[in-house]
């Protein structure tokens, strides 16, 4: 796995933790005070995309080009979403998840992640080629 791969994968998987202690708060708050109990379900909302990239990062391994544009396209969704909370709400969570994207989005988008997450030809067993090792 390429740096800047690895790189991507870790701070996504930041991004999930964060997203996941956040749910968490929301939940204890939701508990403690049920009066704003629907706006608080809306709000939990915002917190979906950084746990689904979560999972995508988890699925790296497959190294199937499908799931890399999957997370860019969550990564992408990320400050859209919390700029359309900020049209409604006014608060300003899009200026610190835009860069943060925006780095991601951008070393997903390089070569080295690229050729890393392009599917590999497998060539077929010939008599020329010595036979793999049996499993045991």
């Amino acid at each position: 796995m390429p740096l800047s791969v690895r790189v991507v994968r870790n701070l996504i998987w930041f991004q999930a933790t964060l997203a996941l202690i956040s749910v968490v708060l929301l939940i204890l708050g939701m508990v403690l005070d049920p009066n704003d109990f629907l706006e608080d379900l809306l709000y939990a909302l915002v917190y979906l995309p950084p746990l689904a990239a979560g999972w995508l990062a988890n699925q790296w391994h497959t190294r199937r080009p499908r799931v890399r544009l999957a997370t860019i396209a969550v990564q992408l969704a990320i400050p859209l979403l919390d700029f359309i909370h900020f049209l409604i709400e006014d608060t300003l969570d899009w200026v610190l998840t835009a860069p943060w994207s925006a780095l991601i989005v951008t070393l997903l988008l390089l070569s080295p992640a690229r050729t890393w997450f392009a599917p590999t030809l497998q060539t077929p067993w010939s008599p020329s080629q010595p036979a793999p090792p049996a499993a045991t």
